[in-house]
């Protein structure tokens, strides 16, 4: 890692609200970790963020089932008439338990492109920052403890 590379954590690190520790956060990328956290700050390679969030939202069918009609029915190809019935009824759990993962990974990348990450991943204020080193992008998200 560069020195420029740790200077550009420090000051990235520095100027979050949570202040995570900058020695931690390049001990963790050093380590070549996807995703990880150090004081309230998340940290997430951007090669598996999509994935991260296809695991995290396909672990609850419930609020899987919650998604907007529309973008269940581009990511499922089900009808949006069909989608909208079953929601009418509140069978949210039932919707989300009948897509398989390669829907739910649509359905991940569609949210992504719409609300992008700091949706999902940042409860405080849904902001993301954004820190390339070596090469790796890494999405960011202070959640402020």
């Amino acid at each position: 890692m560069k020195l420029s590379d740790i200077r550009n954590i420090r000051a990235l690190c520095d100027d979050l609200v949570s202040s995570p520790d900058w020695r931690e956060v390049v001990r963790n990328i050093a380590d070549a970790s996807p995703d990880f956290e150090v004081d309230g700050v998340r940290f997430i390679d951007d090669a598996v963020i999509e994935e991260t969030l296809a695991d995290e939202i396909g672990a609850d069918t419930y609020t899987l089932g919650c998604f907007n009609a529309s973008a269940i029915a581009d990511a499922t190809g089900w009808p949006v008439v069909l989608i909208e019935a079953a929601q009418k009824g509140e069978a949210y759990a039932e919707i989300g338990d009948a897509m398989t993962r390669e829907q739910i990974e649509a359905l991940a990348e569609i949210y992504a492109r719409y609300d992008g990450y700091g949706h999902h991943f940042n409860s405080w204020d849904s902001s993301e920052e954004e820190l390339r080193v070596n090469g790796v992008l890494f999405h960011i998200f202070d959640n402020r403890g």
